[in-house]
């Protein structure tokens, strides 16, 4: 899934799926949502955030 979610981030562009963003839940961090979006090698679309 990682390396999946990498190659649809932009250059500079940290982005996470929702089980990352659940994980950081109370750490400080600020997650924007991106929309689910289909990855190859996934029956259901991946719903994506942006780390900011």
């Amino acid at each position: 899934l990682a390396a999946r979610v990498c190659a649809h981030a932009q250059p500079g562009q940290i982005l996470a799926s929702n089980v990352v963003r659940e994980l950081a839940a109370g750490k400080s961090f600020l997650f924007a949502d991106r929309g689910e979006t289909a990855l190859r090698g996934f029956e259901e679309p991946v719903r994506l955030y942006e780390v900011r």
